[in-house]
């Protein structure tokens, strides 16, 4: 069996579990090859270490990555035909300390493979996001933040000039102007966030804010009035904050830009995979600045559908602190 159709099996065979990441791991003798969904880790196979290096090499070619670099770390995208959809694969490699290289790769599925989201989470967001000013999305890898900003564009794209940066673009959608980082040419996302501008967009979705120089940039767009829709890293939505502080944004600037910040998790109920969001407003906002009034929204929610049996003990308190 060739090196490229065992690449397209593993591919077609995580496509048809919903697995978002696959590890490539080496072993003294091999590599053991693991993936991830919703339900966790777990193995795939294991191949020989001449097969693994072929299929390596085939992913790493068509990401763009240099097949014969095995210790410095590489980044590179490709997108995978499955079915009727196009999936979006991301692939990261580096070397360990014996110059064995590990790869992971990350598929991004389409919205209509993911299931919609909430029609109720949406008409709670959406009068938000008509008013010009800033919403934050926090929660970590895969919990459906770029999928939220995308619902919410798409409900406002028919009226506004909805405008996107990301790194890389996740989810295509043509209704949307779409600008990806490419930090080599020079267009980080401070640079995109400025040259965005210029393009008067009604609605600006930033993928992420990693830095001060973004997250100033961030906040001036929705002090000028644009509608601002971007995440950032934090375990809670109040860390959100904290995080804004640490950029250099101070008290009056969050206040004045910033209309709500969400905090999310998909997490496994009784039935399947559901978005939980916590959010806080921006008259919360305010209170926690001035007194650092807190709620226990997020707790209420995990215990009152742990006590109504749609989550169970270990979800329950796998998620309590976010």
């Amino acid at each position: 069996m060739s090196a490229e159709t065992m690449a397209l099996n593993l591919l077609n065979n995580a496509c048809s579990n919903t697995i978002s990441d696959i590890y490539f791991f080496p072993q003294i003798d091999g590599y053991s090859i693991e993936g991830r969904n919703n339900d966790g880790c777990y193995p795939i196979a294991k191949y020989e270490l001449e097969e693994t290096l072929a299929i390596i090499n085939f992913l790493k070619f068509n990401g763009g990555l240099d097949v014969s670099e095995r210790r410095r770390s590489q980044k590179g995208s490709f997108s995978f035909s499955f079915g009727h959809f196009d999936i979006h694969i991301r692939i990261s490699s580096v070397g360990d300390f014996r110059n064995r290289e590990s790869v992971v790769i990350r598929l991004i599925f389409p919205q209509e493979m993911c299931g919609q989201i909430n029609d109720r989470i949406i008409g709670d967001l959406l009068p938000i996001a008509r008013v010009k000013g800033m919403m934050i999305f926090a929660g970590p890898m895969g919990s459906g933040k770029t999928s939220l900003m995308y619902a919410l564009g798409r409900e406002m794209v028919e009226n506004k000039k909805v405008m996107c940066i990301e790194d890389p673009i996740e989810i295509y959608e043509e209704k949307f102007l779409q600008l990806q980082v490419n930090e080599d040419a020079g267009m980080d996302y401070e640079e995109l966030v400025k040259t965005s501008l210029r393009q008067r967009p009604d609605v600006l979705i930033i993928g992420e804010i990693r830095d001060s120089k973004t997250a100033k940039q961030a906040v001036q767009a929705a002090l000028c009035g644009y509608t601002v829709m971007t995440t950032i890293h934090g375990k809670s939505k109040y860390s959100v904050i904290q995080r804004l502080k640490q950029f250099g944004v101070d008290d009056f600037e969050i206040t004045n830009s910033v209309n709500l910040i969400s905090y999310q998790r998909l997490i496994l109920t009784k039935n399947r995979m559901e978005l939980f969001v916590d959010t806080i407003t921006n008259a919360e906002i305010k209170k926690f600045i001035s007194d650092g009034e807190m709620d226990n929204n997020w707790s209420n929610l995990l215990e009152n559908n742990y006590r109504n049996g749609y989550i169970d003990e270990d979800i329950y308190q796998e998620h309590l602190f976010g």
